[in-house]
């Protein structure tokens, strides 16, 4: 399967240790089998950054998932209820309370939709009380989803094989 992983970094291989925490399903290397959304993904990272010129980059990978059964795997079904809405919420937490992949659940790797900044502030107002988790659910539903696959172990990272990196 072919994945895409769009940044403003240029990097040999993913270091687990520098990605992002707090993201929908924690600290890992996030890719997608979109190659439109990994070029936002580059955007936003370079919309970010200090330096507007900063170029951008999306590594191709193949992913080998053709035996992961040594790898405990989440995948959540490409719509929005409240096992993934909870489950992003957590990872979303500050520190003290976020998921940790390494301490917490372990898994390997998770696929499941993208939340994105719409679906953070809908997350925000249900942990504030402003609305309940059915209407908060009912609202995510008519979002047009696209997959994401996280990789939390240098065993998931293990099943990617760059195949090249574009500069878009």
């Amino acid at each position: 399967m072919r994945l895409y992983h769009g940044t403003d970094a240029f990097f040999e291989k993913p270091d687990l240790s520098l990605c992002r925490p707090f993201k929908d399903f924690g600290r890992g290397f996030y890719l997608t089998p979109a190659l439109a959304v990994a070029k936002r993904m580059a955007e936003r990272c370079v919309e970010r950054s200090d330096w507007q010129g900063a170029p951008k980059y999306v590594y191709v990978y193949d992913f080998d998932d053709s035996d992961l059964t040594a790898l405990n795997v989440k995948i959540f079904p490409p719509v929005v209820d409240e096992l993934f809405a909870r489950f992003v919420m957590a990872n979303r937490r500050p520190r003290s309370q976020a998921i940790d992949h390494n301490r917490d659940i372990r898994y390997d790797i998770v696929v499941g939709p993208i939340a994105d900044d719409r679906m953070g502030l809908l997350f925000r107002r249900f942990e504030d009380g402003e609305v309940t988790l059915e209407y908060l659910i009912d609202e995510l539903k008519f979002k047009r989803l696209t997959i994401q696959y996280s990789f939390h172990t240098s065993a998931a990272l293990a099943k990617l094989t760059l195949k090249e990196v574009r500069r878009v």
